[in-house]
């Protein structure tokens, strides 16, 4: 049964590959013209051949680089923007239902394991906010602010589990 599927498998993709390379046809039946020109040759000279002057342009001024922003970022952004307003106003739940949402936008911003470990420890889930908190240290490398929040938290949920 295994070899049938397989071999099913090899004809559709050869199907597949093959149909590629077949003309296209127009509406009326006909297939669609194709350019024919060819590339010239270059040209060889008898002899030696010599280099031509080449102009040079002025410089031409690059503009600087713009930092692109890719738009889930900005979203997971406004998320944890929202989330932390939920937080100051101590609507944990509502924080967590916003940085978890972030989280599958982002799931390596250690900016959203910050406010879930936070969210949770203030609604007493001690372990679970350790883990997360944890977890937001080992993608805080590149931002050391967050790396010392998160830090600062685990040290509180570890002081508060004693």
């Amino acid at each position: 049964m295994l070899a049938k599927t397989k071999y099913l498998l090899i004809i559709v993709a050869l199907v597949v590959a093959t149909s590629a390379c077949a003309p296209l046809q127009t509406s009326s039946g006909r297939t669609a013209p194709v350019d024919s020109r060819s590339i010239p040759a270059s040209p060889s000279f008898p002899g030696k051949a010599e280099a031509e002057p080449v102009e040079e342009s002025p410089p031409k001024k690059i503009a600087p680089a713009q930092q692109v922003v890719n738009p889930a970022e900005k979203a997971v952004s406004a998320l944890l923007q929202e989330g932390r307003s939920y937080y100051r106003a101590e609507n944990y739940d509502r924080s967590i239902a916003i940085a978890e949402r972030a989280q599958r936008l982002n799931p390596r911003r250690a900016e959203v394991y910050l406010l879930l470990a936070k969210s949770y420890f203030a609604l007493g889930q001690s372990q679970l906010a350790e883990q997360l908190s944890q977890r937001g240290l080992s993608f805080s490398q590149s931002d050391v602010t967050i790396r010392r929040k998160l830090q600062s938290l685990l040290v509180q949920i570890r002081g508060a589990v004693i």
